[in-house]
């Protein structure tokens, strides 16, 4: 049984409060533990200006400090004898003597070291900002913490180099997917690599006020000491750690409301009637609906079997709500540090859900994750760190489907198909595939709970080894991960009707649809682990002031295994080679020079061993070179350009492997199956080749490029970068497909045959400009841009070139060119047969593109780029005044092509038109509120008596009551665009330097924020929300959000 089995969520809560109202204590006690003398005194800057909140606290005395008040004066009770320290970000921590009472103490604080001196976060380590030559972006962690949803949904538009597509809006589903720098293979995997702390870990599982760093590695150079890991870039993220300083407490609390907007909407059952009517009429049959039921539906005289029902109204509330709390604690002296944080959260949906049915889903979404971490000086040249962190959740669904078929029920259910429930009590269905009420489904099906639970520990230790050569450093780490899912479904379906007519009594002739089924139960787990170890030496100097010299070494070994589901449904002799555990190793490292901070090179190299390959090709070595300039630090260009503050010029070339080829294990091995029966009068039973194995099969190569210049001008004010890239796929994974059949291959093999280039920019700038002391104003933008071109894709030979997709974009959408609308039936006469039933004037003409006259399979073309962004950006900025900081970001996409009609979509495959298409499964096609505007659609003029109405630019061909083979070809015809400029986000922010009553209570200060997420969306797609366009509103809609957030620091 899983740990979050064991939680009640009012429990956590009332937990989680009394530790909020301990820690008020702790900090107040410990503030008065030490009765014996007091000092007072004034924290002042490098111009004597007062420093307010600066920490002020007795070395390795834990719980003994206090904050400058916003005058930058301070009182603590100290021992004789203690050291004093002062703290405060962008300074250097001040140390001084106690010997006894003072009530004037003045410290001043001197700057840090900041420009030069600014690390960042890279590949196993940290750098001095002005060395780094790779593509790495720094991310502000402050940027971070306003209120969202999981930190995945963060990333795109905030981040160059980041393309991310949020794909719903339901709790627990409203996770982002992302890229960095775009897609850049056809191969099995396209995914970036996540590391928390060293770790692979999942982004939507780190709360943002733990993170104390986040970086996003991009090109080769900078991803290379992670081998065959960092293929597709690499996110980093640091987690806050404990520090020598007082004890510090923050909680927080989020209340969070979603309203639910760019909804479809739908015709009501008259208007859907009287299209009805059209759609049979024009194709040559009869009205589905008489006068007389045109006028029962009209008035709603017989709501029983003319109802009038809007399935979004029965099925959804316009709001949700969502709660999370949050504390962490941090301290520690000069031998050990602490810091430990938990936080929870409880998100609901929009469902209408019956509270009093006991089969009721409560669908909604809940997660409990916790963190430890700490760190212990047990010498002077050798410290111990301690983590451990976990994360866990329940996500609730209906019993017999997921919330998924809700959608599409909603989206394919009409007004009048059948009503909620029958005047007699039964309850409608009218088939059993998601053709039966949505409330019934969300209410009456019984309960499924999605459970979730991941930990991980870790222990490190490193050594300083100056003693032998200073600035030589080494460190191990070892950790175990550990993950559990468990599925339980609890299903139960009540009996469905359906009424036709009514019997001459005036009885309604009910019949059953749908049988009952008995409460069951049923279950899916899933157990996974992972054991890594990893070590590194370091060794870092400087020679006469000018070489900087530094040197890495990195070894790592990983073991990990799934037990799932999938490895049961393997035949019985393979599923003991699925279940071996999969283990990688490799070696790396990286050297550094830079001479006067002038020149700069990196050089370095991968060597990485993967099952996925047979013995003697296991390993590959994949170096790479960076090299950087900075021609800001002649003195000649100081004194000609000096509004020039910074300038650096970069590149990088280097090769990174791909062993993620297929999901297949041990890809290089022939598989046998035996099976029963036989041939060739054989009964003894057959031996056969389940997968013909790729002994050749190598590496698949990534040769990356990458050109950045970096500038800040006009005394900080203006910072920008901006970066070039290529990335070039050679050995990529495909079955093969030309080995000719006289072979007698039963099943064609793998092989490293596909080629792919992608390309492309990103990039970022900010502009700051403060007026005095208490006034800011930045505003920032940035960009990422990816494109792609398939170089070599292995098919069997095509007798079109058009029909290969070497040369064209990947996944490159691909059908018919639409030349619009036939005009009349001498058209349909003179024109190319097309060979998808029958046709008629108004239906959809395509193109031949061959010339056969006859459109067929043969004309299917390269029509465009698939459905997700190329293009991605934002922009916006902060005004900060005093106390207050209001900032906006706007976030959108460039051209973003996609189909209403698509039946090889990237993201929703088989919708084919369901959703937008009138009347496309009939009884179970409704139909948008657009059509009914005849401008809309195409109609002859012998029904409609006006000739306009044959419009040749009409949006919906002649109507059809069911699908029309000849207008539901993937086409041109049904081409849109889902490009969009959404309004992400509006943050007003306030700041709150304790009074004297809070300071009673032990607090520092608070943060309150108000916030407001997709406010507005702008783009030509109008129907739904242009992110979610590719499900034609089958999806829970991303909500706008409106957010209080209030951070509480002791």
């Amino acid at each position: 049984m899983l740990p979050f089995t064991a939680i009640n969520n009012n429990k956590i809560k009332k937990i989680i409060f009394i530790i909020l109202l301990a820690c008020c204590q702790i900090a107040v006690f410990a503030q008065q533990a030490a009765k014996t003398f007091t000092v007072s005194g004034t924290v002042v800057d490098e111009t004597d200006t007062p420093v307010p909140g600066a920490s002020v606290y007795a070395k390795d005395r834990a719980g003994m400090g206090t904050a400058t008040d916003v005058d930058g004066k301070f009182s603590l009770k100290v021992q004789k004898n203690d050291i004093l320290v002062v703290s405060f970000l962008g300074y250097a921590p001040s140390e001084t003597a106690i010997t006894g009472p003072k009530s004037n103490l003045r410290i001043k604080l001197t700057p840090s070291e900041h420009q030069l001196e600014e690390a960042v976060v890279v590949g196993m380590g940290t750098q001095r900002k002005i060395s780094v030559v790779g593509a790495v972006t720094n991310v502000n962690v402050k940027e971070l913490q306003t209120p969202a949803t999981n930190l995945a949904n963060m990333l795109g538009g905030r981040i160059p180099g980041i393309i991310s597509v949020q794909r719903s809006g339901e709790p627990g589903k409203n996770i982002s997917e992302f890229w960095i720098r775009g897609i850049g293979t056809f191969g099995a995997n396209s995914s970036a690599l996540v590391l928390i702390d060293g770790l692979e870990g999942d982004l939507s599982e780190v709360d943002p006020a733990d993170i104390e760093s986040f970086s996003v590695l991009k090109d080769a150079s900078a991803t290379a000491v992670y081998g065959v890991r960092g293929a597709n870039g690499v996110v980093l993220i640091t987690t806050k750690r404990g520090t020598a300083d007082r004890l510090q407490i923050t909680g927080r609390i989020n209340l969070t409301v979603s309203h639910l907007t760019n909804m479809p909407e739908y015709l009501n059952s008259y208007e859907y009637a009287k299209l009805a009517n059209e759609a049979r009429a024009v194709r040559g049959d009869r009205p589905l609906y008489s006068d007389i039921e045109m006028d029962l539906i009209k008035y709603q005289l017989d709501p029983d079997l003319y109802p009038d029902v809007n399935w979004q109204d029965e099925l959804l509330h316009k709001n949700a709500l969502q709660q999370t709390y949050f504390i962490n604690a941090r301290g520690g002296g000069s031998l050990a540090r602490y810091y430990l944080s938990m936080g929870m959260s409880n998100e609901s949906a929009a469902y209408k859900q019956d509270k009093n049915s006991k089969y009721s889903a409560k669908v909604g979404y809940r997660t409990v994750n916790y963190r430890s971490n700490l760190d212990i000086n047990l010498t002077k040249s050798t410290a111990l760190y301690f983590g451990a962190d976990g994360f866990i959740s329940t996500k609730s669904e209906p019993g017999n489907n997921d919330t998924d078929a809700l959608w599409a029920t909603q989206r394919n259910l009409t007004p009048i198909t059948i009503p909620t429930i029958y005047s007699t009590g039964h309850l409608p269905a009218y088939g059993v595939d998601n053709a039966y009420s949505p409330y019934v489904m969300l209410n009456k099906t019984g309960m499924t709970n999605i459970r979730h639970y991941r930990g991980k520990a870790t222990l490190e230790l490193k050594q300083d080894l100056s003693m032998l050569l200073k600035g030589l450093k080494i460190r191990a780490q070892g950790a175990y991960d550990t993950e559990t899912n468990l599925k339980e479904i609890r299903s139960i379906r009540p009996e469905m009707y359906y009424a036709q007519t009514r019997k001459y009594t005036g009885e309604l002739g009910i019949i059953k649809r749908v049988e009952s089924e008995p409460a069951k139960y049923t279950h899916e787990d899933e157990q996974f682990y992972k054991v890594h170890f990893e070590t590194t030496a370091t060794y870092e100097t400087t020679v006469a002031k000018e070489h900087r010299l530094s040197a890495l070494l990195y070894y790592y070994m990983s073991s990990e295994q799934r037990m799932n589901k999938d490895i049961d449904a393997k035949a019985e002799t393979l599923r003991s080679m699925y279940a071996i555990p999969i283990r990688y190793q490799g070696l790396s490292g990286r050297i550094t020079y830079g001479f006067r901070d002038t020149y700069f090179m990196d050089v370095n190299f991968g060597y990485t061993g993967s099952e996925n390959f047979q013995s003697g090709h296991r390993f590959g070595f994949f170096p790479s070179v960076a090299v950087g300039w900075i021609p800001t630090q002649y003195e000649f260009m100081q004194r000609g350009l000096p509004w020039l503050n910074f300038l650096k010029i970069r590149a990088s070339y280097g090769t990174v492997g791909n062993d993620r080829l297929t999901d297949e294990r041990f890809p290089y091995l022939t598989l046998m199956v035996d099976g029963d029966g036989g041939g060739w009068g054989s009964s003894s039973g057959y031996i056969t080749e389940e997968r013909v194995g790729a002994n050749n099969l190598r590496w698949e190569k990534a040769k990356k490029a990458d050109l950045g210049i970096e500038g800040r001008l006009f005394n900080e004010k203006l910072q920008f970068v901006v970066d070039f890239f290529q990335d070039k796929r050679d050995g990529i994974y495909q079955r093969r497909s030309q080995i000719p059949s006289y072979v007698g291959l039963t099943q064609m093999p793998f092989g490293n045959v596909g080629k792919m280039k992608s390309y492309g920019s990103d990039g970022n700038i900010s502009f700051t400009q403060d007026f005095g002391k208490d006034m800011t104003l930045t505003l920032r933008g940035n960009f990422t841009y990816s494109a792609n071109k398939v170089e070599n894709w292995e098919q069997a030979f095509q007798p079109y070139d058009y029909q290969n997709y070497t040369g064209y974009v990947n996944n490159a959408f691909r059908g018919y060119i639409a030349l619009g609308l036939f005009r009349d039936e001498q058209d349909v006469a003179q024109s190319p047969k097309q060979t998808f039933g029958e046709y008629m004037a108004g239906d959809i003409k395509y193109k031949d593109v061959n010339g056969d006259g006859v459109i067929d399979e043969d004309d299917k073309v390269p029509l465009s780029y698939p459905n997700y962004p190329r293009l991605m950006y934002g922009f916006g900025g902060e005004f900060r005044y005093k106390q207050f900081t209001l900032g906006v970001l706007f976030k959108g996409t460039g051209n973003t092509d996609y189909y209403y009609v698509d039946d090889n979509g990237y993201w929703d495959k088989g919708k084919n038109g369901e959703g937008y298409i009138p009347f496309y499964n009939g009884a179970t096609g409704n139909v948008l509120k657009i059509v009914a505007d005849q401008k809309n659609r195409w109609t002859p003029a012998s029904y409609s008596g006006d000739p306009s109405t044959e419009n040749p630019n009409a949006r919906f061909p002649r109507l059809s009551y069911g699908k029309s083979a000849n207008n539901t070809q993937f086409s041109t015809f049904w081409k849109s665009n889902s490009r969009y400029l959404r309004l992400q986000e509006i943050n007003l922010n306030y700041n709150l330097t304790a009074g004297k009553i809070l300071k009673t209570l032990g607090v520092r200060s608070l943060d309150l924020q108000f916030v407001i997420s997709n406010l507005c969306v702008w783009g030509p797609e109008k129907l739904w929300d242009p992110e979610q366009a590719d499900h034609n509103g089958g999806a829970y809609p991303i909500p706008t959000q409106y957010a209080f957030q209030m951070y509480v620091n002791f």
